[in-house]
């Protein structure tokens, strides 16, 4: 004798559903208006890491209100693939519809973005189909082949919305250990927030010429006649407190002197030339030239303030025009 059916899905009263639609709304509101001020590389990870559990709540949400499909009006094994499927479909076009949207407000859309809610939407409904399986009364059938390609989905898409947040944590804490060296080149880690502008940038072995041991390797810039070498180490370790000297390894194996100027900002900071470091250099050509800067220098560079050594926000060294072709090898970069 056959027992009773398994219990159809909840049906969703129209207060819920109202309710629903209107928490989707406001979780999209939230990527299209709201802003976190700054541009710290912790900001941007932020905002970008946001979209995944956002659309992890849009997507079971829209799951929730999607009626089950013909063949699932009572409960089965589940997933519900179609019902799923669908909801994921319309969280992608929403994530899309976002960005296009953002590209209006002079916020370029972004492809990575529509993967983090692509992510997102995956871990979503991954935990909805965890939720509504536990939610059924015993006996509940064993997954199925569907269920597994779920799960490895959702934790693709888990490693995917993570993996940025996680990098970024591994930089910051690097900073923190290496301090107070603010940049130094024997790692691709290294390099998180370094950056150049139209020069090319790698890790490589110093000349044996101007190696103090073996192997000893250095950030190596190539620039051209068009582009003079430029190189920012974005967010150095903000408090320079207690420190005499900027300390800058650096190393110009062309035939030429090269033209340089350092420049440090702190966080007030009005982007005029006359409120920061604007230091003239000049690295001797065919040469290893240790450079060192007074942080008093520093404090007192701001025309009408002085600066705060607490907050320093940028270090740039970048070359004039007429530099010519060449490269430039910057092996350390610290306070002592």
């Amino acid at each position: 004798m056959r027992g009773p059916p398994p219990p159809t899905r909840p049906a969703i009263n129209p207060v819920q559903r109202a309710l629903a639609v209107a928490v989707i709304g406001g979780l999209l509101a939230l990527l299209l208006f709201v802003d976190i001020g700054g541009d710290t590389a912790w900001r941007r990870v932020a905002l970008d890491a946001a979209h995944g559990p956002i659309f992890a709540a849009v997507a079971a949400l829209i799951a929730a209100l999607l009626p089950a499909t013909s063949a699932r009006r009572v409960a089965g094994p589940w997933p519900d693939a179609r019902r799923y499927l669908v909801a994921f479909g319309i969280a992608v076009v929403l994530g899309a519809a976002v960005e296009a949207l953002q590209s209006l407000d002079d916020r370029p859309g972004s492809l990575f973005d529509l993967g983090t809610d692509a992510a997102g939407a995956a871990i979503g409904l991954g935990l909805l189909a965890l939720l509504e399986r536990a939610r059924r009364a015993p006996p509940r059938p064993a997954p199925g082949p569907t269920a597994w390609a779920l799960l490895v989905v959702a934790l693709a898409g888990l490693a995917f919305v993570s993996w940025r947040p996680i990098e970024a944590g591994r930089a910051y804490l690097h900073r923190a250990r290496q301090f107070p060296v603010l940049a130094a080149f024997n790692a691709p880690s290294d390099l998180y927030f370094t950056h150049t502008h139209g020069v090319s940038m790698e890790l490589a072995a110093l000349p044996v010429r101007w190696a103090r041991r073996p192997g000893e390797r250095a950030l190596r810039l190539r620039y051209e006649a068009n582009a003079p070498p430029l190189v920012k180490v974005e967010e150095p370790f903000p408090d320079w407190r207690g420190y005499s000297a900027l300390v800058l390894d650096l190393t110009n194996p062309t035939d030429r002197d090269l033209r340089m100027t350092l420049r440090i900002s702190d966080a007030e900071h009005d982007w005029s030339p006359e409120d920061r470091l604007n230091l003239p250099l000049v690295l001797p050509s065919a040469t290893r030239s240790t450079v060192r800067v007074a942080i008093e220098a520093v404090r007192t560079a701001p025309a009408s303030r002085r600066a705060d050594l607490s907050r320093i926000v940028d270090l740039a060294l970048f070359g004039s025009g007429g530099a010519g072709e060449g490269e430039l090898f910057v092996s350390r970069v610290w306070l002592e």
